[in-house]
This record gives C-alpha cells, structure tokens and sequence, in this order.
C-alpha cells in the first residue's frame, strides 16, 4: 500500500507521452497521451500538466469520453496548480537557504575543504579547486539523501519497536507521486525528500506506512493501528497535504 502525495512535485524531466489537445468545457487543455499496461484509463494531474494512460485497447474516443466526464475534475486540478505557489529553487549558491527537517539551513561553501557538515543551521559543503556547479550540486543532492537515510532509518526502527515487529528493510524512494510505500512482502520504500519536512510529518508517515504491516488496506482497523503509533495522525494528514508545493526544488 502506498501514501501518495496530494499533488506531485515539482517536474525535473519533460513528461514523456504523446501531445493531445481536448477541448473540457470552455477550455482547450492539452494533455500527454502513452499507451501502458493496465486494465483502465488512468489520468494524474501535476505540475507538468494533465498526463492520460489507457491500455492498449482502449480508443482515443474513449479516452477523450473519459475525460469530458472527469472534466469538472481535471479543470478544477489544473486550476490549483497554476495558483499554487512555485518551489523554491536550490541554485547551491554561498548563503542559499534549504529546509532539513522543517528548519532553514543556509549553505556556506568552503573553499580547500571536501566534506559536508551541517552544524548550528548551516550547511558547511566543501568546495573543491576548479569545482563544477553541477558536481557540487551533486555531491549535495548525496550528502542529503545519505541524510534521509539516516533519520527515516532510525524513525522506522523506533516505530517497528512500539509496534511489536522487526524493523523492515529500508529503500528510499525517488517517486513523484507517493510519500511512502510498504509492500506485502513486509519492504517499506520512504520518499527521500522527507528530509526537508519537520519529524513529526515524518513520523506521520513512517507510522502509516508501518501500519500496512497490520493490515494491508485502509479500513478502520488500519487507521486504528496508525492511531496506536501516532495519535495526533489527523491533524499530520491535513498537515502533510499542504506539503508538497513546499519542497526544494534541488
């Protein structure tokens, strides 16, 4: 079972897919269409716009049928998008500021050194001689994801010991769409980019995703579990979907 993030992060790559256009009440929207392998029309609404999947079979009349009786949907969706308040931008510059764990942490670049240390709110990255903004960026990009392990480990450790299970097998995900995931087989996969949202949404989701360890669902017997872990989960659930407008573009 997976969490998903209400609305997906901010887009790196161009969306792969065929570009359609459909005309959804008094407005022409453009959509990317891509053929997969799935059993009904699935449509996302992102940043990168509105994105179509159909299987194999399915007509592009139906398709388009489809999505004129999901209009009011996907016009209301897009319209929250444009008004959505852009991520900001991490250019790795000296003074730059980036969220860990819900505080600001400003990065100083530090010439004739090679490491990383974060340290009383600032993020201390050592700059290379002759460095590449790009190789900086990517031993930053490291260095957090290094981070993420880390705290989402430990979260998961602390959160397995109070619900009674062994502590599953960690893998962090990059997913655009989902927050966490745990499989049947008992694997749990945490988005990486919770490092930059405070603990206690973090927690949140550890616990939810531990849950499904219980029951493999979303009935009122799971979120009775998820409120065994963390009482206050409402309140984190609304928390947590005003997120992901909020999260670094890196």
């Amino acid at each position: 079972m997976q969490l998903e993030l209400p609305l997906a992060i901010a887009p790196v790559t161009v969306p792969a897919g065929t570009l359609r256009y459909i005309q959804l009440g008094g407005e022409i929207v453009g959509y990317r269409f891509r053929r997969a392998r799935r059993r009904s029309i699935g449509i996302v609404v992102d940043a990168d716009g509105l994105r179509v999947a159909a299987p194999g079979h399915a007509r592009i009349a139906e398709v388009e049928a489809f999505l004129c009786e999901k209009a009011r949907w996907v016009l209301k969706k897009l319209a929250e998008w444009r008004a959505a308040p852009r991520p900001p931008v991490v250019d790795w510059s000296d003074g730059a500021n980036i969220a860990i764990l819900g505080a600001p942490v400003t990065i100083e670049l530090i010439p004739g050194r090679t490491g990383i240390t974060l340290d009383n709110g600032r993020l201390g990255i050592g700059l290379k001689p002759r460095e590449a903004p790009s190789a900086l960026r990517k031993r930053g990009i490291a260095w957090i994801k290094e981070r993420a392990q880390s705290v989402l480990g430990e979260r998961l450790a602390t959160y397995a010991s109070t619900l009674g299970v062994p502590t599953p097998t960690l893998t962090l995900s990059n997913a655009r769409t989902q927050w966490g995931l745990c499989r049947e087989d008992g694997q749990v996969r945490l988005n990486w980019r919770l490092i930059h949202l405070p603990l206690r949404l973090v927690d949140y989701v550890v616990a939810h995703e531990l849950a499904h360890l219980r029951e493999m669902n979303h009935s009122a017997r799971f979120w009775t579990v998820v409120g065994g872990l963390y009482p206050d989960y409402r309140a984190a659930r609304r928390e947590l979907r005003l997120c992901s407008h909020s999260l670094p573009i890196l």
